[in-house]
């Protein structure tokens, strides 16, 4: 339920997709990917810098890690 709440509202605040893709068997643990894309990488950095300070108020000590991968077409 915590979880499902904390994607609704990173959803709700973000132009990211957002889903469970791992650990979907525990109950203690979840990992969480988010995708957006944008037309510039300087616009995609600000939305990515957002959206983690998004999560980390969100979740807040429920955050263990983030990692963050951009690809270029």
């Amino acid at each position: 339920m915590v979880l499902r709440k904390a994607q609704d509202r990173l959803r709700a605040r973000s132009n990211f997709s957002i889903a469970e893709v791992d650990y979907q068997d525990l109950w203690q643990r979840a990992k969480l990917a988010a995708v957006t894309v944008g037309p510039n990488n300087e616009l995609l950095e600000r939305a990515t810098q957002q959206f983690i300070r998004e999560a980390e108020n969100i979740l807040e000590e429920l955050l263990i890690d983030c990692q963050i991968t951009y690809i270029d077409p």
